[in-house]
């Protein structure tokens, strides 16, 4: 099970919210994580510019994988998400790309969606430790109302 968090991707002041402040609500973990869509303006890790980054992630079946540190550099390289898909995972080996295909993301700790440079979706499993604190913290940062 896991628990849906999603928020306008431009805030009342008319600015942006980008990956970077959502990480800023994600505590410090070893998770392994994967881009496995992504579109905007920016670069990737490790001075990748935007289409070697692209490049990378679209030649493995995985997906560009990170670690925690490499995923918040990617954050702040990136000026403006149009579409990404960040999935993370507690082993690499779970990075499973004919279940990811098929939009199962069941197991992973946190999933981060960017639609369309306006949506971010947020997937929570349930079952990582301190879920609905993270939840909760995402809906009071980005004014979400439960329903």
């Amino acid at each position: 099970m896991s628990e849906l968090v999603e928020f306008r991707m431009h805030d009342a002041e008319g600015g942006t919210v980008g990956l970077d402040s959502l990480l800023a609500l994600v505590p410090e973990n070893k998770w392994v994580w994967s881009v496995l869509d992504f579109d905007g303006i920016g670069q990737g890790v490790d001075g990748l510019g935007y289409a070697e980054f692209r490049q990378k992630m679209a030649s493995s079946s995985q997906g560009y994988v990170m670690s925690w540190a490499q995923v918040r550099e990617f954050a702040t390289g990136v000026g403006q998400f149009f579409d990404l898909l960040l999935v993370a995972a507690r082993e690499r080996r779970l990075l499973d790309p004919e279940r990811f295909a098929a939009g199962d993301f069941a197991g992973c700790p946190l999933v981060l969606t960017a639609s369309d440079s306006t949506w971010w979706t947020v997937e929570i499993d349930t079952d990582t430790e301190g879920a609905a604190d993270l939840a909760a913290g995402f809906r009071a940062r980005f004014g979400v109302e439960t329903g």
